[in-house]
């Protein structure tokens, strides 16, 4: 006589849990993708993150230790035109200076020369001038021939032209200061003062480096590249540095063959919170593949030997096998996804785990 059996819930329960766990179990041993179902309180509860992924046209290469130098085109040196005793310095090294402003003052038995020079060239031109007039009123009047008039005219711009050339002088040394023989060395561009050379009592010598100027907006940065990397380097590939983007503005075009690499350099654009001098690390991109879009590094995680990612669904999580292009510290970019998906960043693990069963 056959045993009647008697279905409680709990049974009905216990065969619907084996179900999924078999249907999960069958999806991955298959290769075939498997919902995981979550409530909007169980995400919670689990702590699950997500971020939207962006297109992009960058895909990181390779992140390489680097160091921030003052860009070449960025700096500028003010240098003493006189020889000079300097007598004031108004700043110090690694202030933030105005174009224009005073950086020291000096004194120089050149610049007085050449100041009671301009005073005596100024008062030539003053008598030349007016010998000139005379003369071209005297040869209008037919009293004296018109080449001495056009002799005078000639003097007096011989000795305008003296007048200028000392003023000129003058002017290149930022201006006179309050004694006679002192002039002002000013900043040539707006920046940061990298380097002074002057010490109050100390002489300089004419036309030598008394500071140097470096550009705030302007940073370079200086990295050695693989050759395997190198090759898919150019100018203008993009870079990134603490959050901040620059292009490469020069690639060596020879191996070290010491360290079978070549220097790179990239300019980074204004804001990047570093200074010259730092040690850092920068993360080299080429042109990405069509399709590639960017996500945060977390979100990916190996299931059955493929790198996957979870992408939210209506009514819960969906595995999506990715292929990884490049990977920075922070974000990795991938082809196998839409631009506005959304990935999970957060909790992956555990919805691997319930992936798995």
């Amino acid at each position: 006589m056959a045993r009647s059996i008697r279905i409680t819930p709990i049974h009905v329960a216990a065969v619907a849990l084996s179900a999924l766990v078999v249907a999960l179990g069958a999806g991955k041993v298959m290769g075939d993708q498997a919902l995981v179902k979550l409530t909007s309180e169980q995400s919670r509860g689990m702590g699950l993150k997500t971020a939207v992924v962006t297109a992009t046209a960058d895909t990181p290469l390779a992140s390489l230790p680097a160091t921030v130098t003052p860009a070449l085109n960025g700096r500028m040196v003010a240098a003493a035109p006189f020889a000079a005793t300097v007598v004031r310095v108004d700043v110090l090294e690694g202030q933030t200076v105005a174009a224009g402003q005073a950086l020291a003052v000096l004194f120089s038995q050149d610049a007085l020369k050449v100041s009671a020079e301009l005073a005596q060239a100024q008062a030539e031109v003053r008598m030349t001038e007016a010998a000139a007039r005379r003369a071209r009123t005297l040869a209008n009047e037919g009293i004296i021939a018109q080449a001495r008039s056009e002799e005078a005219s000639t003097r007096a711009e011989q000795a305008r032209i003296m007048a200028q050339e000392r003023g000129r002088l003058l002017a290149s040394a930022g201006g006179a200061g309050r004694r006679a023989g002192e002039y002002l060395l000013k900043a040539p561009i707006a920046g940061r003062v990298s380097q002074l050379n002057l010490q109050p009592g100390n002489g300089v010598e004419a036309m030598a480096s008394a500071a140097v100027i470096d550009r705030d907006d302007r940073l370079w940065v200086e990295a050695r590249l693989p050759a395997a990397v190198a090759r898919q380097v150019a100018v203008g590939s993009a870079v990134e540095v603490a959050g901040a983007r620059g292009r490469v503005v020069a690639v060596g075009s020879a191996i070290d063959p010491r360290t079978r690499s070549v220097v790179m350099r990239a300019e980074l654009s204004s804001g990047a919170d570093v200074v010259p001098g730092e040690a850092t690390m920068v993360t080299v991109t080429r042109r990405s593949d069509p399709g590639a879009v960017a996500l945060p590094r977390s979100s990916l995680i190996q299931i059955n030997g493929k790198d996957t990612v979870f992408v939210r669904r209506a009514n819960g999580y969906l595995p999506v096998a990715v292929t990884v292009e490049g990977r920075s510290e922070a974000e990795a970019v991938v082809t196998g996804l839409k631009p506005g998906d959304e990935v999970v960043t957060s909790g992956v693990s555990q919805l691997k785990t319930a992936l798995e069963g």
